[in-house]
């Protein structure tokens, strides 16, 4: 049976991504596509425009507080953007224990072989 992660055969939850993308980035494109500038945005947060630039730069974590703010603010719900933080953090702790699973395979395939005598 095929189920929402697993499709063909491929079981998504195992795809270990390139980068991980701060939801900062998505929030920057969504102010853009609305033409909003980082400075109305931080006014309209009643935040210094440098914390924004520190969200918006992955920075900083999206809070649930924050979250909160952002669905008042752009009427995106708050659950999407813990997702995004959340997931965020879930890749970025795949991508160091494959990247480190990488190392110890080249680590160990470097190794001389030893071979045992039949005792």
């Amino acid at each position: 049976m095929e189920t929402r992660n697993n499709h063909a055969g491929i079981d998504y939850d195992d795809i270990v991504p390139a980068i991980a993308i701060h939801p900062g980035e998505v929030l920057e494109e969504e102010i853009k596509a609305r033409g909003i500038s980082r400075e109305a945005f931080a006014e309209q947060l009643g935040m210094p425009r440098s914390h924004l630039n520190e969200l918006l730069r992955g920075k900083r974590d999206f809070t649930p507080a924050f979250a909160l703010e952002l669905e008042r603010a752009l009427d995106i719900h708050a659950k999407f953007w813990t997702n995004l933080q959340a997931s965020y953090e879930r890749d970025l702790i795949r991508i160091k224990a494959h990247r480190a699973h990488a190392r110890h395979k080249a680590a160990v395939a470097t190794e001389p072989a030893v071979e045992y005598a039949a005792v």
